[in-house]
């Protein structure tokens, strides 16, 4: 069949070439147009692959190898040379139809593979899923959400880098740039800034060949656990090996803030602190995290619990004094009224509990001794009458 179909998109491509010439020679032949006033030219159509036979022998060639993905991407190159072309067009059906099928069974032999909990293979079944199916949002949800959560390693974006680039040096293929973006929640249009952190799923394939032979790239634990040379050696490595380690868990302290995980980011950070309290990032990140739980549980009206993290944030960070000080009065007026509604219940000791703490809280509430004072008067006649 391929060399019949190459034969006629030979064929039909040199027919449109002769009819192209036709029409070049009638138009050089017609009376020249009257002169219009001149407009803006428009924007040129982007220019085609000069002839469609390279990418017809690499369809082929990559159908053959097993590299379906990448032989439907030459086909619909070709496709733009003849898109009136029958055989092209189904060439085109039947490949999308046969990775849909092969999507589903590696979708399939994945979740079995994770309800017996054999979680690398259950990985390299769902990532094989998106490599024939790109917009399979369950696999992308079990990469992202039900796998173990180690499974990822992390990137430090350098100048100049692109998620394609950054697929292509860590996955061997550019083609997986959404399923990083996926992963880090970046968007349709992702702006990438040097020193930022990106969690790269651990796919542990490569595209699949022929046979659907896979290539697993695995750190040899051997090398983690090599003995240094000598004593000034251990040190380094030490020092090194320390460093790496406080970097890491900064990166996945800041991935959870980013993600609103504050209690995760304060349980890493706190960690940072117990060994190296001098570490100002990992203080800075750790103030932010119970700042923003403080202000969580205002919104919600939980004062007290939000005084309570607040409490743990140190002195002068943003404007931590102005929001305590605004919490402390709302919640000052919470117990004033709490007050109110037990006076005119006639529960005299525990109002004037309510308007104590309100005070606490307080000292210048304009209501809340005065209040006392005549609940005090009132309690003292009470117990007189009795």
């Amino acid at each position: 069949m391929g060399r019949k179909m190459k034969r006629s998109i030979i064929r039909n491509v040199g027919r449109w070439g002769v009819i192209s010439l036709v029409l070049v020679i009638m138009g050089c032949a017609a009376t020249p147009p009257k002169p219009t006033p001149e407009k803006p030219a428009p924007e040129k159509p982007a220019l085609l692959p000069s002839s469609p036979h390279r990418y017809l022998d690499l369809a082929m060639r990559y159908e053959k190898s097993g590299e379906l993905p990448k032989a439907l991407l030459c086909w619909e190159v070709v496709q733009t040379f003849q898109p009136t072309d029958e055989d092209v067009a189904r060439k085109i059906a039947d490949l999308k139809a046969r990775m849909l099928v092969l999507a589903k069974q590696h979708f399939n032999q994945g979740q079995s593979y994770y309800k017996s909990n054999s979680i690398p293979a259950a990985r390299r079944e769902f990532a094989l899923t998106l490599y024939y199916n790109s917009e399979h949002t369950e696999a992308l949800a079990y990469l992202k959400s039900r796998l173990n959560e180690e499974d990822y390693t992390l990137y430090e974006v350098n100048a100049g880098d692109t998620l394609r680039e950054i697929a292509r040096k860590n996955y061997n293929d550019p083609q997986k740039d959404f399923l990083i973006a996926y992963f880090n929640d970046l968007g349709k249009d992702p702006k990438l800034t040097p020193k930022m952190i990106l969690m790269l799923p651990i796919l542990e394939i490569s595209q699949p060949k022929g046979t659907g032979e896979m290539k697993e790239t695995r750190m040899d634990p051997k090398e983690l656990l090599a003995e240094p040379r000598d004593s000034k050696e251990a040190k380094e490595s030490k020092e090194t090996k320390e460093a790496k380690e406080t970097r890491e868990m900064m990166a996945k302290a800041e991935i959870n803030f980013k993600a609103n995980k504050f209690k995760e980011t304060v349980s890493i950070t706190e960690g940072i602190l117990s060994v190296d309290p001098s570490n100002k990032q990992a203080r800075g990140l750790t103030n932010a995290a119970y700042y923003q739980m403080g202000k969580v549980l205002s919104a919600q009206k939980k004062y007290e619990e939000a005084l309570g993290q607040w409490s743990r944030v140190d002195p002068g960070f943003r404007d931590i004094s102005e929001l305590i000080a605004s919490v402390r009065r709302q919640l000052a007026e919470v117990h004033y009224i709490n007050g109110i509604k037990y006076f005119t219940e006639e529960k005299l000791d525990r109002a004037i509990q309510e308007w104590e703490e309100t005070l606490k809280l307080n000292p210048q509430h304009p209501k809340a001794k005065g209040d006392i004072e005549n609940a005090a008067k009132l309690l003292q006649k009470l117990n007189e009458i009795k």
